[in-house]
């Protein structure tokens, strides 16, 4: 098919021609990150258009009774569709392959041609935070249920539940965990908070730093926009030596601090000392309020494997999501046209890929506890949201298994993440869509038989 052959063409122009015209943030770490972002998410969408296209051979041999040919050998039906898949399958897999390889050699190519900003700082950035595969490991709260209890106790033996109508234990004692952990992120002027992290599996065999990576809130902006901190890292109750870094940060935005890896226990833990205060005395003092809230958790990120392995996994989760789109592709083609199939492909594409936004937009439309009968606007909501559900049993969430963000920050992509791919589309999924395709395509009538 001469599609094929253009989108190979589009593919190509864009992985060749991308690292000619992205700049990023002109440091060598920010063009890499920009040219694998575009040159991932392009080449994503390219072969889902072209996973969809492909399955007009199967409209075309319909159309113009080729399928003869093959029917007649014979041939059973279930084998011809999953002919017909095997087919799409495998051109993916062959362009998908070409193009992370493509991918793999101009990344190489812009690491040796870019200037970096700075020779030391820049290349380091790049080689440890980005062509790598690094695990994160949040910081582990304190408990704050012994807290909440003693609380509990002195409120209820000072009366404060008595007159509330329909009182639950538990639910307060949840409030009260939760009041309790949103007090401990917040640190005052000249307070201080320690942070854990355990399970910091760390290969010390090798050259390499952890990354503190937090984004703190901050109340009562210091004009320059700049919060001032003093961060102490290692515990030598338990035979690590102690690293202090005294730091000026923006507000607002991600940082990472680069720690040596003798700061972690033998016990493959990690003690942080976080104080809020101006190390530098010859700069103005501002009482500012930090807060690390729950959605900005404080981690830990550290090297366990390789930059490649990881690029190979990203590949096999790219690859789930095409054997589906083809398994779907080829059923569509089964039972329509093929205008209307490219265009219940596409569709069926659109809402794999935006499945949490239309779950999150249908329960915000919705109201709680309230009956479909009791407007028309509720009825055609709840009525939208029951179809939706119905479909969504077949159709995937493709954001689930989206790993580029996490492989542009040199984040691992682990290998259950792979295996989960694996088996929901490369296996259930696709089974099942192609079991409907099987099954529509043997009670189809190719042929008038006339005797």
């Amino acid at each position: 098919m001469k599609i094929a052959l253009v989108f190979l063409l589009l593919l190509g122009a864009v992985v060749i021609g991308l690292p000619f015209s992205i700049v990023g943030d002109a440091s060598l770490t920010g063009a890499v990150q920009s040219f694998m972002a575009y040159g991932f998410i392009v080449t994503g969408f390219l072969l889902s258009l072209l996973t969809i296209l492909m399955a007009r051979s199967l409209s075309d041999e319909l159309v113009n009774h080729q399928i003869f040919l093959v029917v007649t050998k014979p041939i059973p039906r279930w084998q011809y569709i999953f002919g017909k898949w095997l087919g799409i399958t495998t051109l993916n897999l062959v362009f998908l392959t070409g193009s992370i390889l493509t991918i793999y050699g101009m990344v190489h190519y812009i690491r040796h041609t870019h200037p970096p900003i700075d020779d030391r700082y820049d290349e380091a950035e790049l080689n440890q935070e980005v062509l790598v595969a690094r695990h994160a490991r949040p910081c582990k709260l304190p408990d704050f249920t012994r807290g909440a209890e003693l609380e509990y106790e002195r409120n209820r033996e000072e009366g404060l539940y008595d007159s509330i109508p329909d009182f639950a234990p538990e639910a307060e004692k949840s409030r009260l965990v939760h009041k309790h952990e949103a007090r401990w992120r917040v640190v005052s002027p000249l307070d201080a908070r320690l942070l854990e992290f355990d399970q910091v599996l760390v290969d010390r065999s090798r050259q390499q730093v952890l990354q503190l990576r937090y984004k703190t809130e901050v109340s009562y902006y210091p004009p320059d926009e700049v919060f001032r901190s003093t961060w102490i890292f290692g515990n030598r109750s338990k035979g690590t030596p102690e690293r202090r870094f005294d730091t000026r940060h923006v507000v607002g935005r991600y940082h990472t601090i680069r720690v040596p890896i003798d700061t972690i226990a033998p016990d493959h833990t990690l003690t942080v000392r976080f104080f809020n205060r101006n190390p530098f005395p010859d700069e103005p003092q501002f009482g500012n309020v930090i807060e690390f809230k729950r959605s900005n958790p404080v981690e830990v990120l550290f090297i366990v494997g390789s930059f490649e392995w990881n690029l190979v996994r990203l590949s096999i989760l790219m690859f789930c999501k095409l054997m589906f789109l083809g398994a779907v592709a080829v059923l569509a083609a089964t039972a329509f046209s093929f205008p209307v199939a490219c265009l219940t492909s596409f569709t069926v594409y659109v809402l794999a890929g935006t499945r949490q936004f239309i779950t999150d937009a249908l329960d915000f439309a919705s109201e709680d506890k309230v009956d479909m009968f009791s407007s028309v606007k509720e009825f055609f909501v709840q009525s939208i949201t029951q179809l939706y559900n119905m479909v969504y049993w077949l159709i995937p969430d493709f954001a689930r298994y989206d790993a580029v963000e996490s492989f542009l920050n040199g984040r691992n992509v682990s290998l259950v993440w792979v295996l989960q791919a694996v088996a929901e589309l490369a296996v259930l999924k696709t089974v099942i869509v192609l079991g409907l395709a099987i099954l529509l395509f043997y009670r189809r009538e190719v042929a008038e038989v006339s005797v």
